[in-house]
């Protein structure tokens, strides 16, 4: 059982119109609300919050966010997700982490999503050097953790030819990959407010850690975008804030211990991690 889960991200988009005609009409996702902000989903929860602040769209080479992850049930409902925004004429990048089965689009701001199944039986073991990380299948075979994902082998999920369909009922917000100027004091800054360490490679430039449950990607940090990479001006699109919910009180507690609260509401708590992303912490009471 995982003990941390997120809440809705928060981005900024410079044209919500255009923003939630993509959302809604290309990836199949319902509107929950209607205005500014837009919140965008399922039926049963609100994955998206879309506000109309920025000014430009997003900008590469700065720190923030990289992806915010998706993450689809079953590999049959990714199949039709793949067949929508196909049919819809919408770029993706179909990619294979062995650890998941995932389709990368970026929206009308170049704000990246990944749409992902998690596939954990398909992991044996990790293969990890100071200059690499491998995976053993389940077959036996060595495998980079970004190969192109078998189209075909994903399309042989599918029990209907069904396009319309609307996006995944049971779809969450599964991860965040973030663009950091420093790569360990943002890998220690999650694993202080409760993540755990899962891999930490700063010869790779990147580091992930888990929260529970089978498996333990569930925030990423990189310095891809640049060592001392910049947050981006004022009014570029992209994460707004995002939202961190603990299982129990004690928990976020501990989370909240020696951190600088901006802000408190209503039992949540806002904070910047040293990149400068905004993040709400809170209790989940679902």
């Amino acid at each position: 059982m995982e003990f941390i889960t997120f809440g809705p991200v928060h981005l900024n988009v410079t044209d919500l119109d255009k923003s939630i005609h993509f959302y809604r009409n290309i990836a199949g996702m319902q509107v929950r609300k209607s205005g500014n902000p837009t919140h965008v989903g399922t039926s049963e929860r609100t994955l998206l919050v879309l506000h109309s602040d920025a000014k430009t769209p997003f900008r590469k080479r700065h720190s923030g966010l990289y992806h915010v992850a998706i993450h689809i049930p079953t590999e049959r409902e990714l199949a039709q997700v793949l067949i929508r925004l196909n049919t819809k004429g919408w770029k993706v990048g179909p990619t294979d982490h062995i650890i998941a089965k995932s389709l990368y689009v970026h929206d009308p701001d170049e704000i990246l999503i990944e749409l992902a199944v998690e596939t954990p039986n398909r992991v044996v073991e990790y293969k990890i050097s100071d200059f690499d990380l491998k995976v053993i299948d389940d077959k036996g075979r060595l495998r980079s953790p970004i190969e192109p994902l078998d189209v075909q082998e994903l399309l042989s999920h599918l029990t209907d030819n069904n396009t319309g369909a609307s996006f995944p009922e049971k779809a969450i917000v599964g991860h965040l990959n973030l663009h950091v100027p420093n790569l360990q004091s943002a890998y220690d800054f999650y694993r202080n407010i409760g993540f755990t360490e899962h891999f930490n490679l700063p010869r790779q430039g990147w580091g992930d850690l888990g929260a529970g449950g089978i498996v333990d990607h569930r925030i990423a940090v990189n310095v891809w975008a640049g060592v001392n990479a910049p947050q981006a001006p004022a009014g570029t699109a992209g994460l707004k804030y995002f939202i961190l919910k603990y299982d129990t009180k004690d928990r976020l507690n501990r989370a909240l211990h020696s951190l600088a609260i901006s802000e408190t509401k209503d039992e949540s708590y806002l904070v910047d991690d040293p990149a400068g992303n905004k993040i709400i912490l809170s209790l989940n009471n679902s």
